[in-house]
């Protein structure tokens, strides 16, 4: 039996996890900054009582995050109604996937903890290349799905502030493996299945409400894996021998690729519908651009209010709502006006019309995503051009997936007809 910490344990692949772990007969630390059963409530990014459980503890697995449109995330998804994960300033996310991160390798090493396993995500790998010369722009040669990505392949900025962070804290997991914590990063791949937030939850439930999109056609390449793949893998990590996995980054995923046109149409096939039409990826990075705005004005304005908190009522302690271009009001009244979005020649060459038609929405007060919609998926997530290749975790621990698209696919339709989330009015929320 081995005694075990779990972070982020009532979320996603934390919570699968520690189930899994205590169905084995292991002596489990769950922890996450949500109340659940069974679970100790704390925040792991800040001293506190969580850092007792360490001492005695064999293994750490770190699997909180923070940003990803998991199940905490989800917000009520309602035809022609713009909706959004809840929003995470970017300061949080920095916060909980880098400071938690060096919070808990702390930890570890005070309390001579012998195994730390970190979870990280494919995001943190930059785009490999442009778009292919003479391509149309909705779609790209069939030949990217077989290309894959090993663990040489550097990780540099992104942009995005979560794939940065998480690049962060893979570095520093790194450099405490250099100092004698045996710890090892396991970079996961498109994670799917019961209870998985960003690629089952809100896919379906956008679908269902007629707002998902496919971007550029879906020609983007994805490694899905399914969460009793991941399961597996953390544990065969943790229990390999500590000098071939210790200081290394492993890739996990389900040993395929495919485009996200082919994954979505699993979903559809579940609710009977017709595949989602698809939306060049210019016009979400003019939407994005916009959110971009209206959120540093929200913060900027909130850090006045802050400032001034002795002569003000405080500010409410439920989560803040996520800041749309709902807010943008014409002329006259209090609100600011909306920022132009830039439509250059090539735009306006490829999509006018559609162009056109979101910055009328815009300019009207109507936010776009009402009408299309990822989530918390982004552009740079559905048009990655090449898979990941898991023959470094295969040779290095000899695991490998068993559980193949179209049964991991399956098992999902299963849990989701169960719940009541296929072919119901309004969606259930339960876990």
């Amino acid at each position: 039996m081995v005694r075990a910490v779990v972070t982020g344990a009532a979320g996603f692949l934390g919570g699968a996890l520690a189930h899994a772990l205590r169905r084995r007969g292991d002596d489990v630390v769950a922890i996450d900054i949500r109340r659940a059963p069974g679970v100790m409530q704390a925040d792991v990014s800040r001293p506190g009582e969580w850092e007792k459980a360490f001492y005695g503890t064999e293994l750490v697995i770190h699997a909180a995050a923070i940003g990803t449109g998991g199940v905490a995330e989800l917000t009520p998804v309602r035809p022609g109604r713009a909706g959004a994960p809840v929003r995470v300033s970017d300061a949080e996310i920095r916060r909980v996937t880098l400071g938690a991160t060096a919070a808990l390798l702390d930890a570890a090493g005070r309390a001579g903890v012998d195994r730390f396993v970190h979870l990280s995500c494919v995001d943190v790998l930059a785009r490999t290349s442009g778009p292919v010369p003479g391509g149309t722009g909705d779609r790209r040669p069939a030949r990217a799905v077989g290309r894959s990505l090993d663990e040489t392949t550097p990780i540099g900025l992104t942009g995005d502030v979560r794939a940065d962070a998480m690049a962060a804290a893979e570095q520093a997991v790194g450099s405490a493996a250099a100092h004698g914590l045996g710890a090892t990063v396991l970079r996961i791949g498109d994670a799917y299945g019961p209870r998985a937030g960003r690629w089952t939850l809100w896919p379906v439930l956008l679908m269902r409400a007629g707002r998902f999109v496919l971007v550029d056609g879906g020609w983007g390449v994805l490694s899905p894996v399914h969460v009793d793949d991941v399961v597996t893998a953390v544990t065969t990590v943790a229990g390999a021998d500590r000098s071939a996995v210790a200081g290394e980054v492993l890739h996990v995923t389900g040993g395929e690729s495919v485009s996200a046109a082919d994954f979505f149409t699993f979903y559809c096939q579940m609710l009977a519908i017709a595949a989602p039409r698809s939306v060049p990826a210019r016009v979400f990075g003019a939407v994005d651009a916009i959110d971009r705005v209206c959120s540093f004005a929200e913060g900027y304005r909130r850090r006045g209010v802050d400032d001034s908190a002795a002569e003000t009522p405080p500010l409410p302690t439920h989560p803040v709502p996520a800041v749309s271009t709902t807010s943008v009001r014409p002329a006259g009244s209090a609100a600011p006006a909306a920022p132009a979005v830039p439509v250059n020649s090539a735009t306006s060459r490829r999509g006018p019309g559609l162009i056109r038609g979101v910055g009328a929405r815009l300019v009207a007060g109507v936010d776009p995503r009402a009408r299309v919609d990822l989530g918390p998926l982004t552009v740079r997530a559905l048009t990655r051009d090449a898979g990941l290749s898991i023959e470094k975790i295969r040779a290095r621990t000899g695991w490998s997936p068993v559980v193949r698209l179209p049964e991991g696919m399956n098992r999902t339709e299963s849990w989701l007809r169960e719940r009541g989330l296929l072919g119901v009015r309004e969606p259930s929320r339960r876990g």
